[in-house]
């Protein structure tokens, strides 16, 4: 079964809703610096198996949500959120071509990407952080990509068939 257009725009927004959700939620310390980057997560998802809903509007204004919760420069999220959306609506022809093993790992490139543009803009702006805690994220997304992209599958209710 899938889901008709205004409930897949709910499931959407939802969806960023909850990745948003998800970055704001303290960690331990321990495990704080390896948080998967859930908001490029979840904007790569519907970037790549959806055309029907404004992924790059939506990118936008959750990254100026996110700016807005972080304290960071504001457009900082919203420009490497929206570059994240651009990059792989470009690249799904490619994408859907691959496993999932193999576009998890050709995501990798993206999640870089975000990680060096946010560290760059934090440069600029004197926001330092610890270098591990620039880079973990991106191991960490990498290893959460097959778990959301499934789950976000099952609530989209997308079929096998397709």
């Amino acid at each position: 079964m899938i889901i008709s257009g205004r409930a897949l725009h709910s499931v959407y927004w939802l969806s960023l809703l909850a990745a948003l959700l998800l970055q704001l939620v303290e960690l331990p310390e321990l495990v704080s610096g390896a948080r998967p980057m859930w908001l490029p997560l979840v904007i790569a998802y519907w970037a790549l198996t959806e055309s029907r809903v404004a992924i790059l509007f939506g990118a936008f204004i959750t990254g100026l949500l996110a700016d807005v919760a972080f304290g960071t420069v504001f457009g900082q999220q919203a420009l490497g959120l929206v570059l994240v959306a651009y990059f792989v609506t470009r690249l799904r022809p490619i994408f859907v071509l691959f496993p999932l093993w193999q576009a998890t790992l050709a995501l990798i490139p993206v999640w870089l990407f975000y990680a060096f543009l946010m560290f760059w803009i934090d440069g600029i702006s004197s926001h330092r952080a610890d270098i591990w805690l620039r880079w973990m994220p991106v191991l960490s997304t990498t290893l959460f990509w097959p778990l959301v992209f499934a789950m976000l599958e099952i609530v989209r209710g997308r079929d096998d068939e397709e």
